[in-house]
């Protein structure tokens, strides 16, 4: 998605300026109707309906556009084709990216104004009936290789090279958009800052590389791109291949990124398994969102007689992980499992961050975009709450602590594990350290009926992944 030249250095992490592929983005192709009409707009880079003011979105639909069309230059221009972007009150034109039939790539205004604003796209057929949207602070999303949310995402190293790994303390590179305002202010669609003052964000946010918090040397926006945020940061431990970034309290899509195995253990094993939800017959489709995820693992493995510090992680869709580190020349370990809180298992996300929505409501609008209904207050009723999933809530303990604004807490265990001795967590041993849960929203449906749902469950060893499936559940019932 990118080719780039120097152009400053940040800290102890050379930055780059780089030329973005303005078709890097998905691109869709689909036929013309008369009529341009809006469908749904989302975070470009992670497919979240959450869209902040400076990021780049991608706008669905159809009509919008006569043909497939790429700005070929900075400034992005307000118009490609005949197609034009407005939004707000004042109708600001939103610079473009891309257009296409079905899809625009497009950067949200920084200058838009009102808490709740109308999309509105223009052609020489006419004009798409608005479509209303509640910018939020910030919305991060992570570039990937593939313009997948769960991609590999675009990581280079200090020489800009790409690289297939990252390694604890080796400096890294990554792009997002949706990182919010920045100081000084940026002017939407021009190339940003290649000196100081850089466009430096105004809220840093948090960078976790293999599920442990990175360094942050430098957040602001890429110089000599639009609408796209550098992210300048160190590896500390990664124990997985999961990449997030969490800005403002929302999050951003888990992309992956390759690690680098350690010779800490020998003849790892292990299995991963999902208990709640599956696509059983038995087990009601899931019609709320957030809903609950929970999984189990069993690991085995020989701690090397020289050992040094080493982490296990079993992996779960949004924050459900059993995450545990150990340090053999001391004879210890120490776990943190994710559970839900004594509010979110009553259905309560209040104070959680999450704006539950009742999935049983969705429907088709005349333009073509979807609908549904939020649960009033934050609360999911208890009797929509499935006796199957009150069972999978049973097997799990309260936190020992729960974090401000969050749905789950975590507990901890703490034990032995020496050098040369053989470790196990199963239905015999360590036990408590197996079984973990935490929430998951859903993207609101483009279509109905809407298909299964997809989540990935990982287990890593030392960095070596041992253990990894997909499932697939049910969503509905009305889908």
């Amino acid at each position: 998605m990118f080719a780039a030249r120097p152009v400053l250095r940040s800290g102890t992490v050379p930055m780059k300026q780089a030329n973005l592929s303005l078709t890097g983005l998905l691109l869709f192709a689909g036929p013309l109707v008369a009529q341009p009409a809006v469908t749904a707009v989302v975070n470009a880079a992670s497919y979240d309906p959450a869209v902040p003011r400076g990021g780049l979105v991608s706008i669905f639909g159809a009509g919008l556009a006569r043909s497939t069309v790429s700005a070929a230059s900075l400034p992005l221009p307000t118009r490609l084709e005949d197609t034009v972007v407005r939004v707000g009150d004042l109708e600001l034109e939103a610079p473009l990216y891309f257009v296409s039939p079905t899809q625009i790539n497009a950067l949200l205004p920084f200058e838009v104004l009102g808490e709740r604003i109308s999309l509105v796209v223009t052609t020489a057929a006419g004009r798409s009936r608005p479509f209303l949207l509640t910018p939020t602070p910030t919305g991060p999303g992570i570039f990937t290789q593939d313009s997948r949310p769960r991609g590999r995402a675009l990581v280079f190293g200090p020489g800009f090279q790409p690289l297939d790994a990252v390694a604890v303390g080796e400096p890294i590179l990554l792009y997002a958009t949706g990182l919010g305002p920045t100081d000084p202010p940026a002017l939407s669609g021009s190339p940003e800052a290649a000196r100081e003052p850089f466009n430096r964000v105004v809220t840093v946010p948090e960078v976790v590389v293999g599920d442990v918090a990175a360094q942050v040397v430098f957040a602001g926006l890429a110089p000599g791109l639009a609408g796209v945020y550098q992210l300048n940061v160190v590896p500390q431990a990664p124990s997985s291949d999961r990449l997030w970034i969490r800005s403002g309290g929302r999050r951003s899509n888990v992309a992956e990124v390759g690690i680098r195995p350690g010779q800490n253990v020998t003849n790892a094993s292990g299995t991963i398994e999902l208990l709640y939800p599956t696509a059983q017959a038995d087990v009601p489709p899931v019609a709320q969102s957030p809903h609950l995820i929970v999984a189990r693992f069993t690991a085995r493995f020989n701690i090397a007689p020289s050992a040094g510090p080493f982490a296990l992680a079993a992996l779960a869709e949004g924050d459900a992980n059993s995450v545990v580190t150990f340090d053999p020349a001391n004879g210890a370990f120490e776990g943190t499992m994710t559970v839900p809180t004594q509010a979110s298992r009553f259905g309560d996300f209040s104070a959680s961050g999450f704006f539950p929505i009742d999935l049983m409501t969705c429907h088709q609008r005349p333009d073509g975009s979807i609908n549904c209904n939020p649960f009033a207050g934050a609360h999911i009723p208890l009797s929509r709450i499935p006796v199957q999933e009150s069972r999978a809530l049973d097997l799990l303990p309260l936190p020992d602590a729960s974090a401000p604004g969050s749905a789950t807490g975590v507990v901890r265990v703490r034990g032995e594990a020496r050098r040369g001795s053989t470790f196990l967590i199963d239905a015999q041993n360590n036990s408590r350290l197996s079984t973990f849960a935490g929430y998951i929203a859903i993207p609101l449906p483009a279509t109905l009926p809407a298909p299964n749902q997809t989540t990935a469950l990982k287990l890593y060893i030392d960095g070596q992944r041992v253990a990894s499936m997909e499932v697939s559940y049910r969503v509905g019932p009305s889908f």
